[in-house]
């Protein structure tokens, strides 16, 4: 137990200081993204929340499924085990996903309960605006790994290697370290893009990539921490420099974003159109006018208009009617 925690903060390097290990710092994360939608269950945004939850489920254990039947792999102790672990954990997420989704409804009336609330204004669009950044600062280090990790530089850790899998990471249930960049900087710009239309489903997911973002970043400092590298800039080349940089301010983005999208707005409700069209007329939005009481028309006279014309068979010359009935 105390070689698993160390692994978790990046104390212990599995397969090469330990025998493989079957969780990291992941199975963390995913755990604390677990307790948050069972908190919101009993609340109108559970199911952006359940969603959330099978979302990063499926993405971070999706590449184990080629990953533990690779030739690489073959011969690791409980590579079985893992791949079947693997397996149910896909199958859950999917299952959890459809039916997370399709037990929404929308909000039409008091006894439908109360709508999912969405992120503030003013927060949603700060913590949009940091989403973006971070996932736009993630991209230039993708670009900069690809143009590093060459086959002709690092051979079998060559970045390719590194985001499929062939490369094992020495942890059974852990994700290639590039996949998990790239689920990153999509689930970033997709909850950027929700929070700056104030859709519900920001919230929870906004704050399950503040903790990935805040945790993968203090993984990434105790691992400078534990070669006594951390901070010490002056004997640092400026790749270090630029790293540590980048893993404090994505700390303090994470819990920053984490505050921002736990703040719940007002719900605005849809508007029912009224009857009719706009315009105030007949047959315009409100109701119609209500036709004038026959009785309250004067005598001989139609109620929707003047006299009706004499039939054609009156003799020519005929006075017309009067307009009001004699001696009323």
């Amino acid at each position: 137990m105390k070689d698993t925690f160390l692994t978790w903060v990046g104390r212990i390097f599995p397969g090469q200081e330990h025998a493989p290990l079957g969780t990291s710092i992941t199975d963390v994360i995913l755990v604390i993204i677990y307790l948050g939608a069972l908190l919101a269950a009993a609340k109108p945004i559970a199911s952006g929340a359940f969603v959330t939850a099978g979302v990063f489920t499926l993405l971070f254990r999706l590449p184990l499924l080629w990953i533990m039947t690779e030739d690489e792999t073959r011969g690791l102790h409980l590579r079985d085990r893992a791949l079947f672990t693997a397996i149910g954990a896909v199958l859950a997420a999917v299952a959890l996903i459809v039916v997370a989704a399709a037990g929404r409804r929308p909000v039409v009336s008091p006894a439908d309960g109360e709508p999912p609330a969405p992120p503030r204004t003013g927060p949603a669009i700060f913590g949009g605006l940091l989403l973006m950044f971070l996932a736009l600062a993630s991209l230039a280090w993708e670009a900069y790994y690809i143009q590093h990790f060459t086959s002709d530089r690092m051979g079998p850790f060559s970045y390719w290697r590194q985001f499929t899998g062939k490369q094992p990471s020495g942890v059974l249930l852990a994700p290639p370290g590039f996949w998990i960049d790239w689920v990153v900087i999509v689930l970033c710009m997709v909850a950027a893009v929700q929070a700056f239309a104030r859709k519900p489903v920001a919230r929870p997911l906004g704050m399950a990539l503040g903790w990935v973002l805040a945790g993968y970043a203090v993984y990434t400092l105790d691992l400078y921490a534990k070669q006594k590298m951390l901070f010490e800039f002056g004997d640092l080349d400026t790749t270090d420099v630029l790293q540590q940089l980048t893993s404090v301010v994505e700390v303090v983005a994470g819990v920053l974003i984490i505050l921002l999208f736990a703040l719940r707005g007002t719900h605005r409700p849809s508007v029912v159109p009224a009857w009719g069209a706009p315009g105030g007329q007949y047959g315009a939005w409100g109701a119609p006018p209500a036709p004038a009481p026959y009785n309250d028309a004067p005598y001989g006279q139609s109620p929707f208009g003047g006299p009706p014309p004499l039939p054609p068979e009156y003799p020519p010359n005929t006075p017309p009617r009067p307009q009001t009935p004699p001696g009323w």
